[in-house]
């Protein structure tokens, strides 16, 4: 069997080492959109001399589909590749053309499933493997597995989490092929079909008086590292938030929400609008990474308040 691989996501590279190591890859392919937390994608392939290639947009019906028809693959595996596949490409595997996405299709379409389902509170996500169609997330799916969200998971820690889950799919996946199993649709899912764009700056900032406590610490789990961290202000500055907790403290009726309500040797104790407290554990200002005590510590004090304000110039820059 000969496979391609298309991935701008690094939970592909265990599927990478396993094919490799047995013969089976014959390339890599990313787009040129592969950001900096993923480049270890093409360190890997370097490492272990893997034909690698990168591509924009306009190359996918010239080098890609070059690559496609002088190698002539068994199968293809995407994994967070940014363009849609052209017709004339995902046909040419005669055992398929598969993407896998990070949540129970069809619920969470789209680009980045992981931020929106912490960010929404979901308890539980997922992995599911579907045929490519022209369309985003659209094929007949042919597997899918559920996976709980652990407490306190982040962003990175969820999609870290799925690497070796994604590899055991796939090899399932081959197996099946390989014996000739039709690949049936697994049962429907209690999530209705949705799709959520790629979030933006303003999707990443806290507003105190309209979010719950736990609607923040989602936000911040949701955060980390993706957007470096929650976004709020303090002091006419931006200050991302990359870890909180919730505390057992009484809120007060009189306090508006974003007020700090402890700040000692325990750290920074800020109150939510449903009287709910958190305790803000790791932030990131100008001066750098540091704990909710440190801050305390410097001169940060009770009844200091953060600001919902939306400094975009400084998001941006």
């Amino acid at each position: 069997m000969k496979i391609i691989i298309l991935a701008n996501h690094s939970a592909i590279i265990p599927a990478i080492d396993h094919f490799h190591s047995q013969g089976l890859l014959q390339a890599v392919v990313s787009s040129d959109k592969l950001h900096s937390n993923n480049l270890q994608i093409e360190d890997v392939c370097k490492t272990r001399k893997i034909t690698f290639l990168k591509v924009s947009q306009p190359q996918l019906k010239t080098r890609l589909k070059d690559l496609f028809e002088a190698l002539q693959p068994d199968l293809a595996l995407m994994l967070g590749f940014s363009y849609r596949i052209p017709k004339e490409i995902f046909n040419i595997p005669l055992m398929g053309f598969y993407n896998i996405h990070f949540s129970l299709l069809p619920g969470y379409r789209g680009p980045d499933p992981v931020f929106w389902q912490l960010k929404n509170g979901e308890s539980t996500g997922g992995i599911s493997i579907h045929q490519v169609e022209t369309d985003f997330d659209s094929g007949p799916i042919v597997m899918r597995e559920q996976i709980p969200f652990i407490p306190g998971e982040n962003w990175g820690i969820c999609n870290s989490r799925y690497a070796p889950a994604v590899l055991n799919m796939l090899l399932q996946l081959i197996n099946n092929l390989k014996a000739n199993v039709e690949l049936k649709a697994p049962e429907p899912t209690s999530l209705v079909s949705s799709y959520f764009p790629r979030p933006v700056a303003e999707d990443f900032i806290i507003n105190w008086e309209l979010q719950t406590a736990q609607q923040i610490e989602d936000l911040v789990n949701a955060c980390n590292p993706l957007a470096g961290g929650a976004i709020t202000f303090f002091r006419q500055q931006m200050v991302c938030i990359l870890e909180v907790s919730p505390a057992d403290h009484p809120g007060e009726a009189s306090v508006p929400a974003g007020t700090i309500i402890h700040a000692d040797m325990n750290g920074l104790f800020v109150q939510c609008m449903d009287r709910r407290i958190l305790r803000l554990n790791i932030l990131k200002l100008s001066e750098g990474i540091m704990s909710g005590f440190k801050l305390a510590a410097i001169g940060i004090k009770a009844g200091d308040q953060f600001e919902n304000q939306f400094l975009y110039s400084q998001i941006l820059t």
